[in-house]
């Protein structure tokens, strides 16, 4: 066995575990034995020995070009420093030549070749993410592994690098949103908010949470001090929460909700290089109205809203979203509540004060968005069809389709579809019908009760697949270049206006937004903003370390949905969160 086995191979086997990536590893590998091997004399300070031979090793584990070294360490300033160069000196191309590289490791190149697939093997038997292309494994017989990488592999990889995610986390989401607090007050705003993520990632009230933190922090704790020095009580956090405005609240969420897509988005850019993708230079929305539940007391209940037909409820709290609509993928980038006339832009409205106003929603959805997302086409949900939304759109130059409210002329329309459609004599064709310069009536802020604007009406055929609509044809509204005096023209509006598809999966996202939430009995609005903004921000996070751990892990192909399931995520969350206490 020669000194490769009882010294790099060896170290290895130490080193090595699921955590270990090629940082740990350099910076704990001992080099310097096999210096006096070195083909360089010691006066070439330029290149001196520890840094360019872990560079070679590196190289040689990983399968990759010799030429290519300087510009992937120039990517990953980490692991230079790990290796020893200085962020001003890293080696040039020339000096990474296969020629040079190999005439100065001439001595060692089979020690380095043995003991690299020794290291490869380690690494694989521990899920490390060291000299394994995920993409491409290999078995013993160094023929390529048709079945691809096996899920535990990937599982350790994912799990090791989420976890890294994880505790970075809590310099991003946490951080960034604050709480009023009084100048003598007792506890931190983040021991505050460590609080409600418990509440939300556990389903629990925010009281119980203050119990399992008072637990951790001191479980022996003097009963004489009415603020429990052990940790916040949930009264604590519900007192902070009712001293802001909803207003503040929504400043601290939709900055927390920024931080987290910001974060993201850089990563994601790399991943998609098509600017028309998931991620790109301009990128889909959709605009929605979503209902959580309230079965209490209505009593003085300013912002408790009636549920629309088909709830199982009659009264509810609704909140307006604007998500970036991917596949599969669909992060929050904004959030505002619904409900009050105080909150309403009730004065620059002709007629009637109401308790929200569907086109200003769209405008402070649209305001948030638009300082960091630059929005392509969005997607409302039908409560958004309204002259007031559609002028909107159109004062902001953006695309849009909405379902059309079945009112009495859509309906007409709808009911002569049959006679309207183009394209049903022939089997190929698509049977559609479009309607161009559609005249709508109605408010418009800062304008008359009945102001006019324009669009298009496209009337689709029924969707098979949705039994909720039986064969009932679907209208929508659009400002989208379609038509159907052509076979040609009528396929391009059914591909175009069906993109709204891609939107269907929001509504399972409501339903995870819901698992991440906190629950309340409080009265108090605020409370319940509070949380529902709350519950969006760790959705995010979610979302956010999916993503990250996928890319960081680099040699995963990024799926069209999380690989990391929801509830998997509040597991980990909840352990890193309780390191926080």
């Amino acid at each position: 066995m020669d000194q490769a086995r009882t010294s790099l191979v060896k170290q290895a086997d130490e080193i090595i575990d699921a955590d270990t990536d090629w940082v740990t590893f350099a910076e704990q590998l001992d080099v310097q034995t096999y210096r006096y091997r070195d083909a360089h004399p010691d006066w070439h300070d330029g290149t001196p020995f520890r840094p360019m031979f872990l560079a070679y090793l590196w190289a040689t584990v990983e399968d990759d070009s010799l030429t290519g070294i300087p510009s992937r360490l120039a990517a990953n300033p980490d692991l230079a420093a790990a290796f020893g160069f200085a962020p001003d000196s890293l080696p040039s191309e020339s000096t990474c030549k296969p020629t040079r590289l190999e005439d100065r490791f001439s001595t060692l190149e089979s020690t380095v070749t043995q003991a690299a697939k020794s290291i490869r093997t380690i690494a694989a038997e521990q899920g490390a993410p060291i000299g394994n292309d995920l993409t491409q494994l290999h078995d013993t017989d160094d023929e390529p592994d048709e079945t691809g990488p096996s899920e535990r592999t990937i599982d350790r990889l994912l799990r090791q690098k989420g976890r890294e995610v994880l505790d970075e986390l809590k310099t991003v989401a946490i951080p960034s949103m604050d709480l009023p607090r009084p100048d003598d007050a007792v506890y931190d705003k983040d021991e505050l908010l460590v609080l409600e993520a418990i509440a939300a990632i556990k389903g629990k009230a925010a009281n119980d949470a203050g119990k399992r933190l008072g637990d951790v922090k001191n479980p022996d704790p003097d009963l004489d001090d009415p603020f429990y020095e052990d940790g916040p009580s949930g009264e604590t956090l519900l007192e902070a929460m009712k001293d802001m405005s909803v207003d503040e609240i929504a400043t601290v969420m939709n900055f927390g909700l920024r931080k987290t897509y910001t974060r993201a988005k850089p990563r994601l850019r790399d991943l998609e290089n098509d600017s028309t993708g998931r991620f790109g230079v301009r990128t889909n929305v959709a605009m929605d109205i979503t209902y959580v539940a309230y079965r209490g007391d209505r009593d003085e209940m300013v912002w408790v809203q009636g549920a629309p037909d088909g709830k199982e409820y009659d009264w509810c709290h609704k909140f307006g979203t604007i998500t970036i609509v991917g596949d599969n993928t669909h992060f929050v980038v904004g959030v505002c509540p619904l409900g009050s006339t105080e909150y309403a832009a009730t004065e620059a409205y002709a007629g009637a004060d109401n308790s929200y106003y569907v086109g200003d929603v769209a405008r402070r959805l649209l305001s948030i968005a638009n300082d960091y997302v630059s929005i392509r086409t969005v997607f409302a949900d039908r409560e958004f069809h309204a002259t007031d939304v559609v002028a909107t759109l159109e004062t902001n130059g953006l695309n849009y389709v909405i379902p059309a409210k079945k009112d009495p002329r859509i309906r007409r329309l709808c009911d002569r579809f049959a006679q309207l459609k183009r394209g049903y004599d022939d089997p190929g064709d698509t049977p559609l019908y479009v309607e161009q310069d559609y005249a709508m009536h109605g408010a418009v802020k800062h304008g008359v009760s009945n102001q006019k604007v324009s669009t298009t009406v496209v009337v689709l055929p029924p969707d098979d697949d949705d039994d909720t609509r039986g064969d009932s044809p679907q209208p929508f509204l659009t400002n989208l270049d379609v038509d159907d005096a052509t076979p040609f023209d009528r396929e391009w509006a059914t591909e175009t206006v069906e993109e709204y598809s891609a939107r269907g999966a929001i509504e399972r996202s409501y339903a995870s937004i819901k698992e991440c939430g906190a629950w309340t009995t409080s009265k108090e609005f605020e409370v319940r903003w509070f949380h529902f903004g709350f519950a969006c921000v760790v959705y995010n996070m979610w979302l956010l370390v999916d993503f990250m751990a996928q890319e960081r892990i680099g040699v995963i192909e990024t799926r069209t949905k999380p690989r990391l399931t929801l509830s998997r995520f509040l597991e980990w969350l909840d352990e890193v969160l309780d390191t926080l206490m």
